[in-house]
């Protein structure tokens, strides 16, 4: 044996017993039996315990907790004594040997560290053979022991005097140098060679043995280099060939996609121009509807105006009820009219997306007060409920719920001709953000037959569409009231049973405003169910009017069409105001450089300079009006939002349409021009 003092790195007896093992340092594949398992005494010694028939799969995963246990810190800056037992060890490939030769010199180098000597333990020849030609690959000294316990016992020997291997003269004849280069000939250059294990000339106890091991060793792993080299060589030409074929697919498919791209451009520019077409055809559509509407509405104007104002001059029966005729059947047309409308701008999407917050209840004394006359003409009681849990204060498009409740229960006015018509609504579920309701309108009406429910929410669709069918109407009613609520996020459903009665029902989701105010008090306060108030008589224009004013504010009446003219002039009248007119906007002007006004009423569409251009001069400083800011109210038979914007864009206070009721426009002139008392 070689003498150890000069390696040992220890100052104290080792033994198996002071070896740490952690368990991320171990594996063992009980599927194979193979298994690798590491302990160290930190920066001293390194212990490794191998077994089974390790291959390539395996010594990765061997690699891997080699890897936790160098980075784990126990052997780091440091010389250590290594020992390897490999007395269960059956097989190790040469890819597994060069695999682990690799990591553990990176390892080392590394981590600054190097084992001074290596102790292998239970190898057999062949072992031995392998290892010794990796000895200096890792740069470490071997000495073969048959058993851990000879390392150790190596290790603790302090004098020295042990030898791990014996030395041997080697003496070889010419002849079995002769027979020996023959073998390793054919081994070398026979790929097809076979060795002969049952001649046996180097048997284990000759001194070529080793290198004749060796040689075979090298030879084996040769021809499974070789053997992988070809195997390589196999896929590669078959990943380049299936590479090619996919190079030609893709080209194929590229040239496809090119094709179709065209196709597709082609089809972007059809819609595009479709598109524009629809746009072009939808803004004639509003614009033809816009000049019906405004054509319409000007000679209704007069209709209803003059019908209203002969309603308060002295009337025997029959002539009042000639004039409650027309004014009613004026009424209808003009709500005809704004049917129409409401749904070509639904159909054109003209929707306004803008939210506000309302009070529920203050919606549904609108309602009232705009349908109890009509309800009271049938002697139907109209009732809205709304229970003191519903905040007073709601976040949603207030606008469109007003709009399809009141064709609703105009709806139901229609067609119930006994019994009571009841508007409710109640909560669903309610959120830390949002409110959800059910709001219905319920009938004692004629009912709707099974077999209709569906036919009713069409467009232009009656219920009973003969010539002979009782009520009148556009059909349009339930549809607008439909696309409204679908528009909102709610979907319109219908109760119903022939001659029982409807209801017709929805669910819409409100937001909370972001702060409330503390109306509790008020809430307690309100009741649940409300009675709508009705007018004491059927003739809705026969509200009373303030007509005894001690003084007269002057208005300036800009209109060009003489019937509007008369009609307006005589309303204005009757309200106690006195009326100037001018004819265009040209005109106006001279006359505010003139005279003051309290007011201003300007038509839109007049020859020689409009309304929107009369406006913005009356509010430049420089043009001499005696008062720039005056009140200017539109008074139009333009009745889209975009005309209303228009109007304040321009400097008008106020919007109001054609045709205009006395109630409607006395309201208007008390908020602008009210006289004083």
């Amino acid at each position: 044996m070689n003498p150890l003092t000069n390696t040992r790195v220890l100052d104290e007896l080792v033994s198996i017993d002071k070896v740490e093992f952690k368990s991320e340092w171990q594996f063992e594949d009980r599927k194979t039996g193979v298994f690798y398992r590491n302990g160290v005494i930190p920066n001293k010694l390194f212990l490794t315990l191998l077994g089974g028939d390790i291959e390539l799969e395996s010594a990765k995963n061997a690699i891997k907790i080699l890897g936790n246990m160098f980075r784990s810190g126990v052997l780091e800056n440091c010389e250590y004594i290594r020992i390897a037992d490999y007395s269960k060890v059956t097989r190790a490939s040469i890819n597994t040997r060069i695999l682990y030769a690799n990591t553990l010199n990176r390892l080392n180098s590394e981590y600054h560290c190097h084992p001074s000597i290596t102790y292998i333990c239970g190898a057999s020849i062949l072992l031995k053979t392998m290892l010794r030609l990796f000895a200096s690959y890792v740069k470490q000294k071997l000495i073969f022991v048959p058993t851990l316990q000879d390392a150790f016992d190596l290790i603790n020997n302090r004098n020295g005097t042990a030898s791990a291997e014996k030395l041997h003269q080697i003496t070889v004849s010419s002849q079995e140098m002769d027979e020996f280069a023959a073998e390793c000939g054919h081994i070398l250059f026979d790929e097809f060679y076979t060795i002969d294990e049952t001649k046996n000339f180097i048997s284990p106890n000759n001194p070529l043995h080793p290198l004749y091991t060796i040689i075979s060793l090298l030879n084996d792993d040769l021809r499974e280099l070789k053997r992988t080299e070809k195997e390589q060589k196999q896929k590669i030409k078959a990943t380049l060939e299936h590479a090619r074929v996919l190079n030609k697919e893709l080209s194929d498919q590229k040239k496809n996609i090119e094709e179709k791209e065209q196709i597709q451009q082609i089809l972007i520019e059809n819609l595009k121009l479709a598109r524009e077409n629809a746009e072009i055809a939808s803004e004639a559509k509003s614009e033809f509807l816009a000049n019906i509407s405004h054509e319409i509405r000007t000679p209704l104007h007069a209709v209803l105006g003059m019908t209203e104002l002969l309603l308060y001059t002295a009337l025997n029966n029959e002539q009042k009820n000639y004039t409650d005729t027309i004014l009613t059947s004026a009424k209808q047309l003009h709500h005809l009219i704004n049917d129409i409308l409401d749904f070509s701008k639904i159909e054109s999407g003209q929707l306004d997306q803008e939210k506000s917050l309302f009070d529920l209840r203050i919606l549904f004394d609108d309602i009232s007060s705009i349908l109890a006359g009509s309800a009271l003409k049938k002697s139907l009681p109209l009732t809205f409920t709304i229970p003191s849990t519903i905040p007073p204060a709601l976040w949603g498009n207030a606008i469109y719920l007003r709009q399809a409740l009141i064709n609703l229960v105009q709806n139901a006015i229609k067609f119930t001709y006994k019994g009571k018509i009841v508007v409710s609504a109640e909560p669903v579920s309610e959120t830390p953000f949002e409110f959800n309701l059910r709001i219905s309108v319920k009938d004692t009406g004629i009912g709707i037959p099974e077999e209709k429910k569906e036919l009713i929410f069409q467009r232009f669709t009656q219920l009973d569409s003969s010539a002979t069918r009782k009520e009148g109407g556009t059909g349009l009613g339930l549809a607008i009231a439909t696309q409204l609520i679908s528009f909102m996020g709610g979907s319109l459903r219908l109760n119903s049973c022939e001659n029982e009665g409807s209801e017709f029902w929805f669910i819409l989701s409100f937001r909370k405003p972001k702060k409330e105010s503390d109306t509790t008090e008020t809430n307690a306060s309100m009741p649940d169910t409300v009675l709508a108030m009705l007018p004491e008589t059927a003739s809705e224009c026969q509200k009373p009017v303030d007509s005894t004013p001690p003084k007269n504010p002057r208005i300036l009446l800009v209109e060009d069409n003489i019937i509007n003219q008369q009609v307006a002039t005589a309303m204005l009248t009757k309200l106690a105001y006195t009326v100037d007119i001018s004819v265009n906007g040209l005109e106006a002007i001279e006359a505010l450089k003139k005279k003051p006004y309290a007011l201003v009423i300007m038509d839109l569409q007049m020859p020689h300079m409009g309304g929107f251009e009369a406006t913005k001069n009356i509010r430049k400083p420089e043009t001499g009006v005696l008062n720039p800011n005056i009140p200017v109210i539109a008074l139009t038979a333009n009745a889209t939002k975009e005309d209303r914007e228009n109007c304040l864009k321009a400097g008008m206070n106020d919007f109001i349409t054609k045709p205009v009721m006395m109630q409607v426009l006395q309201e208007l002139l008390q908020k602008w021009a009210p006289r004083s008392q």
